[in-house]
């Protein structure tokens, strides 16, 4: 029976998630086309997402979030203002370090979203991943010309 009520309410988020989706659409005056572009997904994708059957991963939230400066919290969980910090939503794609424009707003971004936290320290972890073998060739060199230097 718990996890009947586990998986009802998780229907219920993502669900959520759809019907917050499209009540930023209908704020912002923005087609369900327009906004699949801005997000580099096809609109049928889009679709699946705003009628509930399908929960993107978190590099479409934060492509919302910073294409249309949505309040994640509100996006994911239903609480707060729907725009970030009274700014008028953008509506044109970009990545992502162009979303941020300050040190402030990363900092308050990495203090306050843990979603947010959690896709930098993902994206971090990626690079480091994809990276391993340069990352350890260059410490093996450092090393070495430190044991050179002791020499």
């Amino acid at each position: 029976m718990k996890d009947d009520s586990k998986q009802m309410s998780k229907q219920d988020n993502v669900s959520g998630i759809g019907q917050r989706l499209k009540e930023i659409r209908r704020q912002g005056r923005i087609q369900q086309k327009e906004m699949a572009a801005a997000l580099d997904i096809a609109a049928s994708y889009l679709c699946e997402i705003e009628s509930g059957n399908s929960k993107p991963g978190p590099d479409f939230f934060i492509k919302v979030a910073t294409a249309y400066n949505v309040n994640l919290n509100y996006l994911l969980l239903g609480t707060g203002d729907m725009f970030g910090a009274g700014k008028p939503i953008k509506t044109k794609s970009f990545e992502i370090e162009s979303g941020i424009e300050s040190l402030e707003e990363l900092i308050w971004l990495m203090e306050n979203s843990k979603f947010f936290r959690n896709a930098v320290l993902s994206a971090a972890n990626k690079l480091l991943i994809e990276e391993e073998e340069i990352i350890k060739k260059s410490l093996r060199m450092k090393q070495s010309k430190t044991e050179a230097g002791d020499e």
